[in-house]
């Protein structure tokens, strides 16, 4: 039989995590593409801002994922961490915006894993 994802949290966070980068890589390539002016009037900021936010992002990301493979105690919490500033941007980004709830939601199940994965660590010891 198989093991719901929330019976392994550490192993869920880690795909959340994969698919984070993706995301964010993916996010480099629609602000390097689309012109500046288009975004510049419609948000706070141009689109190599928002482009660099979503590189160091990534690269953060990046670094909580060998944390996680490492099973290191301070992935989950970096992983909270840089979700939580990447959506404190966002919101100063795009505000209002009617697409705001959608990575909302997936932060807040990042967070939901990423707590779940740090009790669950701590049971273990």
């Amino acid at each position: 039989m198989l093991k719901s994802s929330s019976s392994n949290p550490h192993k869920t966070l880690t795909r959340l995590i994969t698919a984070n980068i993706i995301l964010d890589i993916l996010a480099i390539a629609i602000w390097a593409v689309l012109p500046a002016n288009t975004w510049n009037g419609m948000y706070r900021l141009d689109s190599l801002i928002a482009g660099s936010e979503a590189a160091l992002a990534a690269a953060f990301f990046a670094v909580t994922f060998f944390g996680l493979k490492k099973r290191q105690t301070w992935a989950p919490i970096l992983a909270i961490t840089l979700t939580v500033s990447q959506r404190v941007f966002a919101a100063y980004v795009f505000f209002p915006s009617i697409a705001i709830p959608i990575p909302l939601i997936w932060s807040l199940v990042i967070i939901y894993f990423a707590f779940k994965d740090i009790k669950t660590s701590r049971n273990i010891f």
